[in-house]
């Protein structure tokens, strides 16, 4: 029972500062996934399986070195970010291995974390005082926007609500039978988004869920999806008629307040720097700041706000579309498959953390936290599906002890779904 208490604790630590991009902060002075998820994973380690993840951590390492170092020289960026992703693969292979608790563990907690930063800042617009001091404590650091989660600003709590709002829909819609409960999920998805002024994650939001609706229900997608537009146009109507004439922040005050900022322009603007540099920045010895510094729609230091635009911009689209293709290609072929067998019931699981991971990676469409950034929630994702997806069709030996000095080995049965590897 210690035992057992012990390892909830540790995983939470690491968990917690996992999702919340903790690595230092005023109360933390010593890198926390070293701290938290290495000594845990000393400690409680399982023996007997070889570390399934070398491609995806040199193909990953290789992005950061030619992003970070070459590109923009920065070697803190760099290792921070080959911290947190070698931890959490060692979290997932060697901590969670086989142990089937374990994983649903650590998912259970990971998306607890993100509901209890929706609930923060839910709480934020009611006692923003109060919830503001509380915010500092658990980040460890000065806020800088409001209201917000468990995040100094309001688009960082952004990447944290894109993977949870479409986990949260998927899963109601394959686990829960009752539909009272899963127009109440949607709603309290929209809630969040809405009071998140969090316009990027509703498209990412919109985009899952359209392609989950079409595969899982099929030709009784076409009136769900009728019935969704028609709670979430009601459900808008009235925030609207809410807001008028009131200083509330939610998404539409956040739309007349930044109507002057124009997404697409700056992706218009980056993609014109691109044009003067077609091989990337660094072929040419050159950064942001020196292509930017005269720029007025890049004042202040701002980007495009699109982490892949940002990618191929400093390395080039050979080098980078190489990378991307690298780096996501095990993934698209895992939700190719589940796509395919979506009503499969052992797939609802991989289901939910593959449209998870695709609402956090349309996210990056939109802003400069992704994966190859060790985005917190990005990264648990990603592994948890390369380990899930490992867990139901690996063919690792397991040696199963039968009398002192004897063992038999025991094969576990290929799936078909291998035929994509």
């Amino acid at each position: 029972m210690i035992k057992k208490a012990i390892i909830v604790v540790m995983m939470f630590l690491y968990l917690y500062t996992l999702t919340f991009g903790l690595f230092l902060t005023q109360s933390i002075r010593f890198p926390s996934p070293l701290l938290f998820g290495l000594t845990m994973i000393a400690i409680f380690w399982q023996s007997g399986h070889r570390f399934l993840y070398v491609k995806e951590a040199v193909v990953i390492a290789g992005a950061n070195f030619f992003y970070y170092i070459l590109a923009q020289q920065d070697i803190q960026a760099f290792s921070v970010n080959i911290i947190v992703f070698i931890v959490c693969f060692l979290y997932f292979n060697f901590f969670v291995g086989q142990d089937n608790s374990r994983l649903k563990m650590s998912i259970i907690m990971f998306y607890s974390l993100l509901i209890l930063s929706a609930i923060v800042m839910l709480l934020n617009h009611v006692y923003p005082v109060q919830i503001i001091s509380l915010r500092s404590r658990l980040i460890g650091a000065p806020i800088a926007q409001s209201p917000s989660g468990i995040s100094s600003t309001i688009f960082g709590f952004g990447y944290q609500l894109a993977p949870l709002v479409s986990f949260l829909f998927v899963a109601s819609a394959i686990y829960v039978r009752s539909w009272f409960i899963k127009i109440a999920v949607l709603l309290a998805c929209l809630i969040a988004v809405y009071m998140g002024m969090q316009r990027s994650v509703l498209v990412t939001l919109v985009v899952s869920s359209f392609i989950f609706l079409v595969f899982y229900y099929k030709f009784k997608s076409i009136i769900l999806i009728a019935v969704i537009v028609i709670v979430s146009g009601l459900f808008s109507i009235y925030f609207i008629n809410s807001s008028s004439g009131n200083e509330y922040d939610n998404i539409f005050a956040k739309n007349e307040r930044n109507a002057e900022e124009d997404r697409g322009g700056l992706m218009t603007e980056n993609l014109r720097i691109y044009s003067n540099y077609p091989m990337g920045l660094m072929f040419y010895g050159k950064n942001w700041k020196d292509v930017t510094k005269y720029n007025i729609v890049y004042a202040g230091g701002i980007t495009s706000h699109n982490a892949y635009l940002m990618f191929i911009t400093y390395i080039g689209p050979f080098l980078g579309i190489a990378f991307l293709i690298l780096v996501y290609s095990k993934i698209v072929k895992i939700f190719k498959h589940i796509l395919w067998d979506i009503s499969n019931k052992q797939n609802a699981l991989l289901a939910c953390l593959c449209f998870s991971f695709l609402a956090v990676t349309l996210n990056a469409l939109f802003h400069n936290a992704w994966l190859i950034g060790a985005d917190g929630p990005s990264v648990f994702v990603y592994c948890a599906i390369l380990h899930r997806y490992n867990m139901q069709y690996s063919t690792e030996v397991v040696v199963v002890a039968e009398e002192p000095k004897k063992a038999s080995v025991v094969k576990k049965k290929k799936s078909k779904a291998l035929r994509y590897e």
